[in-house]
């Protein structure tokens, strides 16, 4: 007996399953708007370099709809404006600090402020969501207002400013109760934050025992949620509380006890049990969390504190933190800590810091070469002129 193949019903077969292969959506509908488009802006706390933004002009219906090739095995963090400029100045402002000294000697401004939505997809689900813009004015003089316009700030027409600005967010579809949880975990950091100043003037072992209970505390309400969760949601929500503590901790080490100098001997136990983690337990959920990556860059500074055996706020993008960094830092954030810093630090420093033009630009080959998928390889070569 012979089969034979009909090539039709096969061409059929292969365009259906190309067309059904499912996207991560967001979509939804807007109300008062100030803009006639909608900016979405992918946020990837591991690599700023690496955020991507899209716009869309609303229909006549203010509806919108947003596709995005994410990563399979995790979840992506968006946020919705109503301008391209302010999407622009939060990449900026509060991605890229990661890289910058400010970001350790002083707190970072608030990431969830400014009418800004803020989203965690999952990958090849649809989000929908209805978004009501409002915003409170005030009235200038004359006089005022013709001041602020010189100093290049926006100042309406009629004299007003835009004092504060909000984004109220109604879910629709499925399981809105995860999506409204994830929206409630923003100030978990700041409940870690306030803890810690209770014991500021205690010591660093009261402040420890206090900070784990709270920590506990967090995670078994988070545990008591679980079954209204998806996988993605609570193991992200997991990584934001585990190392939103880890990172709270090295900040008020930082802030509030610099005047203790634990490196000059040796650091207490408690702390740095309390900081460590397992590399090798480091998934592509955690690694897309904002409290891992904040927390990464003040570890890798408080282990350069230990080394040096005294307090220091903030190393420069130098050899010894490139060294520092491949050493404790699991191998899926090697990557993106160096082609980050060498996208944001120009030649000039670059020089200046590791003194060896040559060591640069084998520093550069070796990063693209041993990570030969890697996403800023092309940013690289293109700055780099390699």
């Amino acid at each position: 007996m012979k089969y034979y193949i009909n090539v039709t019903s096969l061409f059929l077969l292969l365009i259906t399953a190309v067309f059904s292969q499912e996207k991560t959506v967001l979509k939804g509908t807007v109300n008062n708007w100030p803009t006639d488009s909608v900016y979405v802006q992918t946020m990837p706390f591991y690599s700023p370099h690496s955020s991507e933004l899209k716009s869309l002009k609303l229909s006549e219906e203010n509806v919108f709809e947003f596709q995005f090739n994410a990563n399979k095995e995790a979840p992506i963090v968006v946020q919705v404006f109503s301008s391209k400029k302010t999407a622009k100045a939060i990449k900026a402002e509060l991605l890229l600090s990661n890289y910058k000294d400010k970001y350790y000697y002083g707190y970072c401004n608030k990431f969830y402020t400014h009418g800004i939505a803020t989203f965690l997809l999952e990958p090849n689900k649809t989000l929908d969501v209805a978004l009501t813009h409002s915003e409170s004015k005030r009235k200038l003089n004359a006089k005022v207002a013709n001041a602020f316009r010189e100093k290049g700030l926006k100042v309406n027409k009629d004299d007003t400013i835009v004092v504060e600005e909000k984004m109220k967010i109604d879910f629709k579809g499925e399981n809105k109760f995860q999506q409204n949880y994830y929206q409630n975990s923003f100030g978990i950091d700041d409940r870690f934050d306030n803890r810690l100043k209770i014991y500021k003037n205690k010591s660093i072992t009261e402040a420890i025992a206090s900070l784990k209970k709270f920590k506990l505390k967090i995670l078994k309400d988070l545990e008591e949620k679980k079954e209204n969760l998806s996988v993605y949601f609570y193991d992200y929500l997991k990584a934001e509380i585990e190392f939103g503590a880890k990172k709270e901790l090295l900040r008020f080490l930082m802030f509030e006890k610099e005047k203790t100098n634990f490196f000059a001997t040796s650091v207490p136990k408690e702390i740095l049990e309390f900081v460590e983690f397992d590399k090798s337990k480091i998934t592509s959920t955690i690694i897309a969390s904002e409290e891992y990556n904040k927390f990464l860059m003040l570890y890798l500074n408080f282990k350069l504190n230990i080394e040096h055996k005294k307090p220091n706020k903030f190393y420069d993008f130098n050899t010894k933190k490139i060294k520092k960094a491949i050493k404790v830092f699991p191998r899926e954030s090697i990557y993106h800590f160096l082609g980050n810093n060498l996208l944001e630090t120009n030649m000039e420093c670059l020089i200046k810091s590791i003194n060896n033009e040559e060591a640069i630009e084998e520093l550069i080959t070796k990063t693209i070469t041993k990570y030969p998928n890697g996403e800023l390889n092309d940013k690289l070569i293109e700055k780099y002129n390699l």
